[in-house]
């Protein structure tokens, strides 16, 4: 049996063996916490930049673009600018014009085309003194982007040098890729009519020409203007011949002046089931084109539409009987518009 010695002996060994296992371990926590917590941060810091560099968007590779060229005409076209000294220059369409204002009312996409006439000058103002401002006129439609260049003005001579050799796909659509064809007067237009040559187009193109020349030819006729000491052709520009589209009619349109200012007519041919489905030249204008109808008046015994764009254009349409009608625009006045349709005449030109 143990003495009190060495009991006491005993207890402090103990203690001190104790002390010294406190002590180990708590300078292992001491080196090995601030380590592992250090991991630990370097991990959860990794993980988050990965997550966030999966999460970054994919920045799209733009794809090389192609220089396209648009030539044409209004409700569903594209657009040339005029001027008194040159011929229509291509445009991209304006999206706040014309057929476009017509189409978003009435939800019916479509492809506009512009056309703006020379300004009228000021009386006691010479060239020298007025900037060459122009005042628009807008025409009827067709969109394209296969030509690089404009097309050229044909001549009589030039309308039916060529022979068609290519076999037209069948079944194609009507031409919403086809441009209206420039010609130097209505003599080279009514040439072009009758050879019916489609063969310096695409197979595209090929449709819809061909089914204008085929329209055109079935009247025997072509519409024109009268020309009388008020109204005159303007001879400077192009007569056009425009190919039914996908809300457009085929037709022929002229240049023409009226107390100095300049107006554009385009006689159309009508689809025979959209006007089957309508009553009137308004109704029709809504339906075939999208053009909306601010106003009804009598002209000449004549039941005219007319619209008022905020561009500031004039339009009006009239049927001349039921399978053909008229459309006028220009940046004038309502009272100017209704002083030019009572004062406009217009006949046919045989084509044979």
């Amino acid at each position: 049996m143990k003495n009190d010695e060495q009991m006491y002996q005993s207890v402090l060994s103990r203690r001190d063996a104790y002390r010294e296992r406190r002590n180990k371990r708590i300078r292992t926590i001491r080196r090995t916490v601030p380590v592992f917590a250090c991991f630990c941060f370097a991990v959860v810091l990794g993980l988050g930049y990965w997550k966030q560099r999966s999460a970054l968007p994919d920045i799209p590779v733009q794809p090389e673009t192609t220089k396209t060229a648009v030539t044409g005409t209004e409700p569903a076209q594209t657009s040339s600018v005029l001027t008194d000294d040159t011929k229509p220059v291509p445009a991209v369409p304006p999206s706040g014009t014309t057929a476009a204002e017509q189409t978003a009312e009435t939800n019916i996409p479509r492809y506009t085309q512009t056309v703006t006439a020379p300004a009228d000058k000021a009386d006691g103002e010479t060239e020298a003194q007025k900037p060459e401002t122009q005042a628009p006129v807008t025409v009827p439609p067709v969109i394209s982007t296969v030509h690089d260049t404009e097309p050229p003005v044909i001549t009589t001579a030039e309308a039916s040098q060529t022979t068609d050799t290519e076999p037209i796909p069948p079944e194609e659509p009507i031409g919403v890729d086809a441009q209206p064809i420039p010609f130097a007067d209505i003599h080279a237009a009514a040439e072009a009519v009758n050879s019916g040559d489609v063969s310096a187009y695409t197979g595209e193109e090929r449709h819809a020409y061909r089914g204008m020349f085929q329209r055109m030819k079935k009247d025997g006729f072509l519409y024109q203007v009268t020309e009388t000491d008020a109204v005159t052709l303007r001879d400077d520009l192009p007569v056009y011949l425009f190919p039914e589209t996908l809300h457009e009619d085929a037709g022929i349109g002229y240049y023409v002046t009226y107390r100095e200012k300049n107006y554009h007519i385009t006689f159309c041919y009508a689809d025979d089931i959209t006007a089957a489905r309508t009553d009137g030249i308004a109704d029709y204008l809504q339906k075939r084109m999208g053009r909306r109808c601010d106003k009804e008046i009598n002209v000449s015994d004549s039941n005219v539409s007319l619209f008022f764009a905020d561009n500031g254009q004039t339009y009006a349409g009239a049927l001349i009987d039921n399978d053909h009608y008229y459309t006028v625009n220009t940046a004038a006045s309502e009272d100017e518009m209704i002083e030019f349709l009572e004062s406009f005449r217009y006949d046919r030109f045989s084509l044979t």
